[in-house]
C-alpha cells in the first residue's frame, strides 16, 4: 500500500479524521481497515457515499456517519464493509484475503461490545454471505440454460445437415456418420447441461431457505437486543405515538435514530396496526414518512404481511342496492413498489404467486414498477419465472423459454439411412 492517499482529497480527509487513540485495540484495528480501504479507493467521503447511494442502497449512509465510522467512533452495519471491497474491486483491487481480514476485524470489534452484539453481526455477515452465494448460483444457473439454449440450436442445425445429406444423391456414408457423432456428442452434453441445470434449481431452493432462517436468526437476535436495551416495545401509547417519536426525532436532527425506530416498528408491529402509523403520519403532516415506512416495511416483512397489509378494503355501502367495491388503500401501491425495489428475492417471488393465487394479478403492476428500479437479485428473480422478461430491467438477462427444463425431445437421435 502506498504511503500517500490516492488524491489530494483522501489525504486531507484523513488527516481531518485523527488519531484512533482512546480505542481499544479491535475497534482501532477496524476503523484502521477502513481508512485504509478508502485510501487506496482515492474518493473523498462524499463520493462514497454518492457512490453507495446509488449502487449498493442497502449499504447507503450520509458523510457524517462515514466519518464515525473512520473515526472509530461507531461500528458500521456489516453492508457497507464488502460494499466498499467491491468498489475497490471495481476499480481493479480485488483481494480476497484481505475481504476476510476486514470481516474478522469488524468481528472482533463487535465483541467489545458483548455478546449479543457480536452475535448480530455474525448473523448479518452470514446472511450476506448467503446472498452473495444465492445470486452466483444464480448466475450459474443463466450461463447453464444458455449454454443449453445453443446447444439446441446446434443440434437443430446438424439434424438439418442430416436431413440434407439424406436428400442429396451426392451424400456419403461417412457425412452420415461424421453427422451422426457429432450429433450424438451435443445430444449428450445437453443432457449434462439438463441435470446441471436441475441440481442448480435445487442448490437455489436451498440457499433460499438457509437465507430465510439466517433472516429468521437475525431478527430474533436484534428483539433481544430491543429487549435487553429496554427497547423492544416504544409504542406503548400505540402508531401515533411512534408518528410523533419519529417527527421529533427528525426536527433534532437524529436522522439514525428515526430511522432505527421506524424500522423497528415496520418490523414489530402487528400488520393490522401498520395501517394507523401510515395515518398518523399523514395526520401530523409528515409525508415523507410513509415512503420511508413502506421501505422498512417491504425490507423486513414477509410475502403473508404484505399481502394482508395491502389487501383492499370492503367499506360498508350505506345503499342496499348498490354492491359494496374493493377500495385500495392511498398507500397499497406505494408498498407494493417498495416491494419490487427492496424485498428479499424469495418473498419477492412468493408475493407475485400469493398475488396470482388470491386474485390481485391486476395488482401486480405496482410491484413490476418497482422492479424496474431493482439492481440486487435479479438474475435470481428472472431465473424463477415469476416475471415476464419484459417486466425486468433491461440491464437483466433475459432467458430464453427454449432454455428452461429438460429438452422435451431429449432422447438420443439416430439417423439411418435407407
Amino acid at each position: 500500500m502506498s504511503e500517500q492517499p490516492s488524491s489530494p482529497h483522501g489525504a486531507q480527509s484523513l488527516q481531518r479524521l485523527g488519531s484512533l487513540k482512546g480505542l481499544n485495540p479491535e475497534e482501532a484495528a477496524f476503523a484502521q481497515h477502513l481508512r485504509d480501504l478508502r485510501e487506496d479507493l482515492g474518493m473523498s467521503s462524499t463520493e462514497i457515499v454518492t457512490w453507495l447511494k446509488k449502487n449498493e442502497p442497502e449499504a447507503a449512509v450520509d458523510a457524517t456517519r462515514l466519518s464515525r465510522f473512520l473515526s472509530g467512533a461507531n461500528l458500521p452495519q456489516p453492508p457497507l464493509l464488502p460494499a466498499l471491497h467491491r468498489l475497490l474491486a471495481e476499480r481493479g483491487a480485488a483481494d480476497p484475503e484481505r475481504v476476510r481480514e476486514g470481516w474478522n476485524r469488524l468481528y472482533a470489534a463487535a465483541q467489545t461490545k458483548g455478546p449479543l452484539f457480536a452475535r448480530e453481526y455474525k448473523e448479518q455477515a452470514l446472511r450476506i454471505a448467503l446472498e452473495e452465494e444465492r445470486v452466483r448460483t444464480a448466475q450459474e444457473l443463466a450461463g447453464l440454460r444458455e449454454e443449453i439454449a445453443r446447444e439446441r440450436e446446434h443440434r437443430e442445425r446438424l439434424e438439418g445437415g442430416l436431413a440434407d445429406v439424406f436428400d442429396q444423391p451426392s451424400g456419403t456414408p461417412e457425412q452420415v456418420r461424421d453427422l451422426e457423432e457429432e450429433l450424438e456428442g451435443v445430444t449428450l452434453r445437453i443432457e449434462e447441461l439438463e441435470d446441471l441445470v436441475r441440481q442448480h434449481e435445487a442448490l437455489l431452493r436451498l440457499q433460499r431457505s438457509d437465507a430465510e432462517r439466517a433472516g429468521q436468526a437475525l431478527r430474533e437476535t436484534s428483539a433481544e437486543i430491543d429487549v435487553w436495551r429496554g427497547t423492544a416495545t416504544p409504542w406503548t401509547d400505540g402508531p401515533e405515538a411512534i408518528a410523533r417519536a419519529v417527527a421529533a426525532f427528525r426536527d433534532e436532527g437524529e436522522d439514525e435514530q428515526a430511522d432505527g425506530l421506524l424500522s423497528l416498528a415496520a418490523r414489530d408491529l402487528p400488520v393490522a396496526a401498520l395501517p394507523e402509523l401510515y395515518d398518523a403520519f399523514t395526520t401530523i403532516g409528515r409525508p415523507l414518512e410513509p415512503n420511508r415506512l413502506s421501505h422498512a416495511i417491504s425490507t423486513q416483512r414477509r410475502a403473508k404481511d404484505l399481502l394482508e397489509l395491502t389487501r383492499p378494503k370492503v367499506p360498508v355501502s350505506v345503499d342496499p342496492g348498490v354492491e359494496p367495491v374493493m377500495v385500495f388503500t392511498s398507500w397499497a401501491p406505494e408498498v407494493l413498489n417498495a416491494a419490487g425495489r427492496w424485498a428479499p428475492a424469495g418473498e419477492l417471488i412468493l408475493l407475485t404467486r400469493l398475488l396470482a393465487e388470491t386474485g390481485r394479478v391486476n395488482h401486480r403492476q405496482h410491484l413490476v414498477a418497482g422492479l424496474k428500479q431493482r439492481t440486487a437479485d435479479l438474475d435470481e428473480i428472472a431465473s424463477s419465472g415469476a416475471f415476464h422478461p419484459s417486466n425486468l430491467p433491461e440491464t437483466t438477462t433475459s432467458f430464453s423459454e427454449t432454455g428452461r427444463g429438460p429438452d422435451p425431445a431429449g432422447s438420443k437421435r439416430r439417423w439411418f439411412r435407407t
